[in-house]
């Protein structure tokens, strides 16, 4: 009886615990793998996190830089990790959305290989034309790339999101503009400056500066709102375009296997960081806009970011190989 009392209190006690305690992280750091070059808005980002969230999980969070293969080689690393909490992938829509359909074998599956964590943040993007184009609206840009002559629109590689946004306009517009693809935003951003390319879809961190240097001008707003920090310029719903709703998100995924209560833990030490008014403003100050939620947000926006750009990589016939 005595034994048969004692094993009783045990499992009350433990049922009694937090779900969280259940399946603590290992006491080292968590690795948060940023499958892209330093200092890019995704490493930003990752960075920002992984402070914040340092003073809640047991031994902090550290960010390494893995690129190569427009993210494929850090994201493939992630998926054989450990499935014990300490390593993640910066999860974004090239990695997460367009590149399984890009690459024929991206060196990862999405649906097998990764449990979703957290969705960590968004970036707006904005539409943006060189300063002599003779079109002053987003109505008379898509008149010139109707016609037979069309447009040019660069792209900080093949895949990315500012070359999916205008194959998904080409689309639903009928449009006959060529894609020139860059190595990264800069150089496409040095091209328009230039007058070399016509139009670009770009994050708005990165092209702010120059439309408010004034050598490129914006056109719409990518997105569902306009931008507070361009309010006078339209959102493709506004000029009668529904559909051109592009963000450049980012979130974490853990390996397969890991248990769900450290899946648990990992997200609120993170919705924690979100929920810090320091660590939201270095987002803002980044043109980054805060979410978190808890890990079937970011599945979901995995699974449904997938299928779309899916769709729009197949229709045009877009290939990375």
């Amino acid at each position: 009886m005595p034994i048969r009392l004692a094993a009783g209190l045990i499992a009350g006690l433990a049922a009694s615990l937090p779900f969280a305690a259940m399946a603590q992280l290992p006491d080292r750091p968590v690795r948060i793998v940023v499958p892209f070059p330093p200092g890019g808005t995704s490493d930003i980002v990752a960075r920002i996190l992984a402070q914040g969230a340092a003073a809640h999980l047991p031994a902090g969070a550290m960010v390494e830089n893995k690129a190569g293969a427009a993210g494929n080689i850090g994201t493939a690393e992630v998926a054989r990790a450990q499935p014990d909490g300490t390593t993640l992938v910066q999860c974004t829509i090239g990695t997460c959305a367009s590149n399984p359909s890009l690459y024929a074998n991206p060196g990862y599956d999405l649906a097998k290989d990764f449990a979703p964590v957290i969705l960590t943040g968004a970036v707006r993007n904005i539409m943006v034309v060189r300063n002599d184009l003779p079109a002053k609206s987003l109505g008379e840009v898509i008149e010139l790339a109707r016609k037979p002559d069309g447009l040019s629109f660069g792209s900080s590689g093949v895949g990315a999101s500012n070359q999916l946004g205008p194959e998904l306009l080409r689309g639903k517009q009928g449009l006959r503009w060529v894609h020139v693809p860059y190595r990264g935003s800069g150089p496409a951003i040095t091209d328009l400056v230039g007058g070399r390319i016509d139009v670009f879809f770009d994050n708005l961190p990165s092209i702010l500066p120059h439309i408010r240097a004034g050598s490129v001008r914006p056109v719409a707003a990518v997105s569902a709102e306009r931008l507070p920090e361009l309010p006078d310029v339209p959102t493709f719903a506004e000029a009668g375009i529904e559909g051109m709703v592009i963000d450049s998100w980012f979130g974490f995924l853990a390996p397969a296997g890991t248990p769900p209560a450290t899946i648990r833990q990992l997200n609120e030490a993170f919705n924690a960081a979100l929920r810090d008014p320091a660590v939201v403003q270095r987002l803002r100050d980044a043109a980054v806009v805060p979410l978190g939620g808890d890990p079937e947000r970011m599945g979901a926006q995995v699974k449904s970011e997938s299928a779309r750009w899916g769709e729009v990589i197949r229709a045009n016939k877009i290939s990375a190989e």
